[in-house]
């Protein structure tokens, strides 16, 4: 009898242990803390929480260990790779997936030296050792600090690959060398999110600030979508049929979700200011306002397009757009269609 509940209590204990890690999530975040490019690794196990981050320009990994509650309201504190006591924290009050802002920070154990933490979920699914890697251009003089992404494997890299990173290479080269700072000083910095990242299919998206000295400091958008499986770079119009009005569609759901996300932002404002919102009597972009699209990037559900809007509402520069919106206009077998069925769970 006692040994059939041994054996019963360790079937149900390999069981939970099963579930258990059956619930277990690993996400890939890029972002910065302060003004230096890291990447991070977590796994989500119930309200706990485990995982890694490496500054770029070091590459080193340091440990987290820290618990999420309820609200998503994230705590984690940091090691060195050995080390047994805690050299940083990390908190974030609000989720990691929040549409406006997480409200991460980075602080010393004791909440000294606290720096802004930014933190941007990565969607990637390689295979056979291919990866994405981040490489750094800094000039401390000019004020340029660059991440870029190479493909990297763990055997031979196929030309297609090599392709990607020289046209990546030779876009943040044509960046840098655009920067014009007055009396030669100023901040230019450029780091980089995976939209999507297959063996067939890669989209990446560079987000840039630029401080040259003028009246306002610029924050912007590029992107470069890569089809390794053709060996050629991804145009917008590739998407889609000829002829087809997408371009309609995309305008009229983008100044919707627009307007929808300014009052949103208005909302979030008002309260944290402790204020009524303010009504918004007009809506702040219409389609006939609406400019052409300056890039554009691929997710595994859906389109992101960029815009160069004037200063005071560049916070709406990025936008995305659901498959679901354009799915009677994409290409049967085109670059979009082949991604449009992945579950962004499947991509890590």
């Amino acid at each position: 009898m006692k040994k059939t509940l041994l054996r019963y209590s360790l079937a149900f204990g390999c069981a939970l242990l099963c579930a258990a890690q059956a619930f277990a999530q690993t996400k890939v975040y890029r972002g910065s803390i302060g003004n230096s490019h890291i990447q991070m690794r977590l796994t989500f196990e119930g309200n706990n929480v485990s995982g890694t981050y490496f500054y770029d320009t070091i590459g080193e990994d340091l440990r987290l260990t820290g618990r999420i509650d309820d609200q998503g309201r994230l705590e984690l504190s940091e090691f060195a790779a050995k080390g047994k006591q805690p050299t940083g924290k990390i908190v974030c009050k609000r989720r990691l997936d929040d549409p406006i802002d997480s409200e991460c920070t980075w602080s010393k154990p004791d909440g000294t030296r606290e720096s802004m933490l930014d933190l941007t979920e990565q969607h990637f699914a390689f295979t056979g050792g291919l990866q994405l890697m981040p490489k750094t251009v800094s000039n401390r003089k000019t004020g340029v600090t660059v991440s870029y992404p190479q493909l990297t494997s763990s055997s031979s890299l196929s030309a297609p690959a090599q392709a990607f990173n020289r046209r990546i290479l030779s876009l943040v080269q044509k960046a840098i060398g655009e920067f014009q700072p007055v009396d030669g000083r100023g901040a230019f910095d450029t780091n980089y999110n995976v939209l999507l990242g297959t063996n067939d299919l890669v989209s990446v998206e560079m987000t840039e600030y630029y401080d040259g000295g003028g009246a306002h400091p610029n924050n912007s958008f590029w992107a470069l979508t890569y089809d390794l499986a053709g060996n050629k770079e991804v145009k917008f119009e590739d998407l889609f049929k000829p002829k087809s009005d997408y371009n309609a569609a995309i305008a009229k759901y983008v100044t919707d979700d627009i307007n929808r996300r300014a009052v949103e932002l208005e909302k979030d404002n008002a309260k944290r200011e402790n204020r009524q919102p303010n009504n918004q009597d007009e809506p702040l972009v219409s389609m006939e306002q609406l400019s052409e699209i300056a890039g554009f990037g691929l997710t595994p559900r859906g389109v992101v397009v960029y815009f160069d809007f004037p200063h005071v509402i560049a916070y709406f520069d990025k936008n995305f757009v659901p498959y679901s919106i354009v799915k009677e206009y994409l290409k049967p077998n085109g670059p979009a269609t082949s991604v449009s069925g992945l579950k962004s769970q499947s991509l890590k």
